[in-house]
């Protein structure tokens, strides 16, 4: 088909036919977790994945006399997990298709700029809700109030709002914009102790960030609310945060690993370890914690155990021999890791032990990707992986569940729809997905490490 110009019939179909196959591609191949982990959509029915896990062992084997055992059954459970809703949006001026329409090279130009910046959005949130636990968070408090305010950059030791998930932060997550439509948008949440939480109903739009050594600066519209020890920021808007619910919370994120690699509640993952407020617990894929339904946490520097945030000690290769034989102690050694990921501050500290030890190499993935050889399997680092933190993965017990691949909604038969009341057009790219796992156990974390 001979795309002549910039019509709405050429962009429609040229967002289709040409632009799809590529974002599809970049959104699946170039991120490690898209890429690594596998998908799945022949368990996906309806609006929710269906998992099964096995949660117990057969306890009929044993030796005897002659008298056969009492048989025994391995213990399943099934649980189901709804689909998480991912969007990015472009927007196309009638007047640029106006004055291209009869220009052979114009949808290139209108469009290239725009699936460009979609895209990069899009598979950087997407790699930052991964590394998450549902909740949307973006930063934490630290000081100030009203529109300055102070967020945290350290892993612990914080001077005020307490040490938990998105300590580390800054403000990196936060895109400031003198223009509110273009800023990163955020609600604050307080932890208000006793039964309840407050989230407010009033969008932050950061104007200005300033990067700071053990904190960043940003400046806000007013949030409407009086920060406290323990208040956070979520990406959303007033009407759809990414948290929401005040005894119980509810996520719109999907789960990422730090939801999953865990040994505790999911909301206390918010804190310290202590409990955010509410009166419900929030469990990963419905089912509580138990010692077959949680992720191995290891303590750097403690071979005893210890208490998340409590101290931060260097990283050793006995450190990281433990974490990697967490998951094979408990279930075997077909469970040992097949993929290790880092911060790039810990990939140097890696490498400085590796040397030392005269056991660096690297191997190069597929896709390009340089990896260290560890155990003789891949460590790569990612810009969203948590700082302080290793993860050790057992990849085919981790899925993306997903009802399909990523497309346009067209289901009203147009890619392109005017948005009412302006001379300009959208086009929504969708996925519905869900970041699950079968098989917690096999995964591990190692924490609390100095960088």
């Amino acid at each position: 088909m001979a795309l002549t110009g910039a019509t709405l019939t050429n962009i429609a179909y040229a967002l289709k036919e040409f632009y799809l196959p590529s974002l599809r591609n970049q959104l699946n191949e170039d991120t490690i977790l898209l890429k690594r982990v596998q998908r799945d959509e022949e368990n996906v029915v309806g609006k929710d994945a269906t998992i099964f896990l096995k949660t117990g062992r057969n306890t009929s084997a044993s030796a005897r006399n002659q008298v056969l055992p009492a048989p025994g059954v391995t213990v399943f459970s099934q649980t189901k997990i709804p689909m998480k809703k991912e969007y990015g949006r472009i927007e196309i001026e009638g007047i640029a298709i106006e004055a291209t329409k009869n220009d052979r090279g114009a949808i290139k130009r209108i469009v290239d700029n725009e699936m460009q910046g979609m895209s990069e959005a899009l598979k950087k949130d997407i790699n930052r809700q991964l590394w998450g636990c549902g909740y949307g968070v973006l930063a934490r408090w630290s000081s100030g109030g009203s529109t300055a305010l102070v967020v945290q950059k350290k892993y612990r030791a914080n001077s005020a709002g307490g040490d938990g998930f998105g300590s580390t932060f800054g403000a990196k997550y936060i895109q400031p914009h003198d223009t509110d439509a273009m800023a990163t948008q955020m609600v604050c949440v307080v932890l208000t102790g006793g039964s309840a939480i407050a989230i407010d109903d009033t969008p932050m739009y950061p104007s200005v960030v300033t990067v700071g050594t053990v904190t960043d600066a940003i400046t806000v519209s007013d949030p409407g609310v009086s920060e406290a020890a323990g208040t956070f920021y979520v990406h959303g808007d007033a009407s759809e945060a990414s948290i929401y619910g005040t005894t119980a919370i509810t996520r719109r994120e999907i789960m990422g690993l730090r939801g999953i690699v865990t040994d505790e509640v999911l909301d206390h993952i918010l804190t310290d370890g202590s409990t955010p407020g509410v009166t419900t617990d929030d469990t990963l894929q419905s089912l509580a914690i138990s010692e077959s339904w949680k992720g191995n946490v290891v303590y750097c520097g403690l071979p005893g155990g210890g208490t998340r945030y409590a101290q931060q000690n260097p990283l050793t290769l006995d450190d990281m021999q433990r974490a990697w034989d967490a998951g094979p102690e408990h279930l075997g050694a077909e469970y040992e890791p097949t993929l290790v990921l880092a911060p790039y501050a810990l990939r140097r500290a890696l490498v400085a032990d590796l040397e030392a030890a005269r056991r660096f190499s690297t191997m190069t993935l597929d896709g390009g990707y340089t990896a260290i050889n560890f155990n003789g399997k891949p460590l790569v680092v990612d810009s969203d992986a948590i700082d302080g933190e290793i993860y050790f993965l057992y990849e085919p017990s981790l899925k993306i569940y997903r009802m399909s691949d990523f497309n346009w909604m067209d289901r009203d038969g147009a890619v392109l729809s005017r948005i009412k009341d302006y001379d300009a057009y959208e086009a929504v790219l969708y996925a519905y997905m869900e970041f699950g796992c079968d098989r917690r156990r096999a995964n591990s974390v190692l924490v609390d490490i100095d960088y």
